[in-house]
């Protein structure tokens, strides 16, 4: 840093001058610690202060002799000008040599050695200066400059932190960052941190990113895809839900085309709900009776009573108000449905009675998947159709899928497979450069689960779609959206079997997740937080993470299989454990070591816990250095009692809150890699790239065979549970 010290004899103090309040404060600080000491420790003799003020025993002395005693006054005052100190400095340089060096005065009142202050100003040419412009789209570069409160203090400011690590002045001007330093790597340095810390700031306020990828297990053609309610799934029973949605859940599930050429009903697809006779016979006796009141009635109010009827239909139908183009498939209630003006048409439309009234619904058994041809229709028209359909090409493709014996072509899963992993590769190698300069914990892992989708339209429902349709047309375009239900399943026997496919554990441990809200100042705002703590004999806290946020999501669509999973690239940053509330809090916690009872009390004012999860997980070593984790998970009610003291306690009651089980894969090489992330600086970029997280070493693509064996996991649970 380069600054310009005087100091001023009469005022006494110093006078710094600098490009930046940064260096003056520094150069302050640097006189303060080392300069102004080493003043004193010369000035000051090895009696301290003695002679500087009158002895104390002295005074003593005079004020308790007596009064009528006195004393000559060895007190000497001369008169004279005052010292000429220019003509003093003269006097000592003509008595020293020239062959005295200048180091032999150090010792007297004046240092006449060069210092920074007074070289030329020729060494300006020594210094490199660096100018950063924020982007467009940062509409404020403070934001930027401001990172997270770290360990409970006041925000960091970057400009000071990439100063201090790189020795340069930096400075904000307006949306450009001056960049000053006496080395040019330095310089360079400072400039591609603040490069980095704008990229981080963007992809931090991007959000979520979903990915969805279909699988199907064996060698199949084409097929479509369906978009099935949940309630009509026939594995319902293996897809656990905690809370239940206000919208309703769809899964997705293959259909394949017949020897006509036609989308054949799905396998789990269930049959609609159909009304009993005496429920379709007393509709029609209403409807004999509403059209029997009608032909009484006027223009009009026939008119007003349709218009009622139409919307008393329509109340509550997600297929209301559709063209009557469109033809129900598989007995369904319209849920799904195709145009049937796309087709050859070999019926002419079919009149309205002219009466006004709304035309009761044709009555169709659930076994006929299309009305039957009226009677009307012309005899030319079923010729040339059934002569088209001979000849038609797509009709001999699709008996492929009918008889299981031809040969089928593989080219359609290779593409499939091609395609997911250019899309989990890309979706990945963006997250992980977006959390390359992030500074804390970084995780990728997978869970056994199932997707399921939501925000599914009418439109939606009545197409088939194409596994290229759902990442760009249904996901970006119509607002489909996936939901992983983040949990593998509430039955005791289904985690059980699914268990006995893995080789046999390899450890266990017992922990807590204290979900909580928490502060260090009264004045301040309440702020969301988690406690890890560990159950093993000693009640202490491993970590507390404010923030978690979710960079990367893809989900792993198995058709025909029970299970899916999820792979899940987010970051957590943490505080420290040491500080208030938290130490405050863990000193009030004790838990019982044989029924892990947790008992704690809240922080007033600090501290409120809102729940507590219990966690039991047994780790299984799958292949190096896969492993795997099932964790039994219980949500703990939380009681208010009296201990015996008298003193409230708030009682986690460990065996009687609701219980789930969580199935997660890891590949443990990737957690050794991330722990670079905790110790990064401000604007530094971890030494690992997405290549080498994606690709792996020694020849092994790392990605293909995480996927491989949570596959091969997959289909051994369906076995297992067939």
């Amino acid at each position: 840093m380069k600054t310009d010290i005087q100091y001023n004899f009469g005022d006494q103090y110093f006078e710094i001058t600098g490009r930046s309040q940064q260096s003056c404060d520094d150069t302050s600080k640097i006189i303060e610690e080392h300069l102004i000491p080493q003043l004193t420790a010369l000035a000051v003799d090895e009696y301290k202060f003695h002679g500087t003020f009158e002895d104390f025993e002295s005074m003593l002395s005079s004020a308790t002799a007596s009064p009528t005693v006195s004393t000559p006054s060895n007190v000497i005052r001369i008169k004279g000008r005052p010292l000429n100190l220019e003509k003093l400095d003269q006097d000592v340089a003509a008595a020293s040599t020239p062959e005295t060096p200048v180091a032999d005065n150090q010792t007297g009142a004046y240092f006449y050695g060069d210092t920074e202050s007074d070289e030329p100003d020729s060494d300006e040419e020594d210094e490199f200066v660096e100018t950063f412009t924020f982007a467009k789209n940062v509409s404020d570069p403070r934001e930027v400059l401001t990172g997270p409160p770290v360990n409970n203090t006041k925000p960091v400011d970057y400009l000071r932190v990439v100063g201090n690590d790189t020795n340069t002045e930096c400075s904000l001007i307006d949306r450009r960052v001056k960049i000053v330093g006496t080395s040019k790597e330095a310089v360079k340095e400072a400039l591609e941190r603040f490069r980095n810390l704008q990229t981080i700031f963007k992809r931090r306020r991007r959000g979520t990113q979903y990915v969805a990828c279909v699988h199907y297990p064996t060698e199949a053609p084409e097929f479509g895809l369906y978009f099935c309610n949940l309630e009509r799934y026939a594995q319902q029973n293996y897809v656990d839900i905690l809370e239940r949605p206000s919208a309703p859940l769809y899964v997705i599930l293959p259909a394949f085309k017949d020897r006509t050429g036609k989308y054949a009903k799905p396998v789990d697809l269930l049959d609609s709900a159909q009304q009993n006779p005496t429920q379709q016979w007393v509709q029609r006796q209403r409807e004999q009776q509403q059209m029997q009141r009608e032909s009484t009635m006027s223009l009009d109010e026939r008119m007003r009573m349709a218009t009622l009827e139409h919307k008393k239909r329509g109340f509550g139908n997600t297929n209301a108000g559709m063209a009557p183009d469109l033809t129900p498939l598989w007995g369904e209630n319209k849920n799904y449905v195709m145009r049937s003006s796309a087709q050859p048409s070999a019926r002419p439309p079919v009149s309205r009675p002219s009466s006004g009234a709304p035309e009761p619904p044709p009555r169709r058994e659930p076994e006929n998947d299309f009305p039957s041809l009226p009677s009307a229709a012309p005899r030319v028209v079923p010729k040339k159709t059934n002569t088209r359909r001979v000849m038609r090409l797509t009709s001999q493709k699709a008996s492929v899928a009918v008889f299981p014996g031809i040969p089928r072509s593989p080219s359609n899963m290779e593409n499939l497979r091609v395609y997911n992993f250019h899309n989990i590769k890309t979706a990945l190698e963006e997250g992980l450069n977006g959390v390359r300069g992030f500074k804390g914990d970084v995780k990728l892992s997978a869970k056994i689960g199932k997707v399921l989708w939501n925000q599914i339209t009418p439109d939606v429902q009545k197409q088939i779609w194409t596994y290229t349709d759902l990442n760009d047309r249904l996901m970006k375009n119509s607002g489909v959206k996936p939901v992983f239900n983040n949990i593998t399943t509430l039955s005791d026997e289904i985690i059980t079997k699914m268990s006995e496919v893995l080789p046999s554990p390899h450890s266990r441990r017992v922990s807590f997740e204290i979900y909580a809200n928490a502060r260090n100042q009264p004045s301040m705002p309440y702020q969301p937080v988690v406690m890890y703590m560990k159950n093993q004999g000693v009640v202490e806290l491993t970590k507390v993470v404010t923030t978690t946020n979710k960079v990367t999501e893809i989900e792993w669509v198995s058709l025909d299989r029970k299970f899916d999973f999820q792979f899940l690239l987010q970051t957590e940053e943490k505080t420290r454990m040491d500080v208030k509330p938290f130490n405050t809090f863990i000193n009030r916690v004790a838990v019982n070591p044989e029924t892990r009872h947790i008992t704690f009390n809240n922080v007033p004012d600090f501290l409120e816990v809102n729940y507590i999860l219990s966690k039991q997980t047994t780790i299984y070593r799958i292949v190096f250095p896969i492993v795997a984790e099932i964790t039994r998970v219980e949500r703990l009610p939380l009681v208010q009692q009296i201990d015996s003291y008298g003193y409230e306690k708030i009682l986690g009651d460990t065996g009687k809150g609701q219980v789930w089980y969580e199935f997660e894969v890891f590949y443990s090489t990737y957690d050794a890699i991330f722990k670079e992330n905790q110790t990064l600086q401000a604007g530094k970029l971890a030494s690992w790239t997405s290549d080498s997280i994606i690709e792996g070493t020694e020849n092994v693509n790392s990605l293909i065979e995480y996927i491989r064996t949570l596959l091969t996991m997959v289909e051994k649970f369906e076995g297992a549970l067939r």
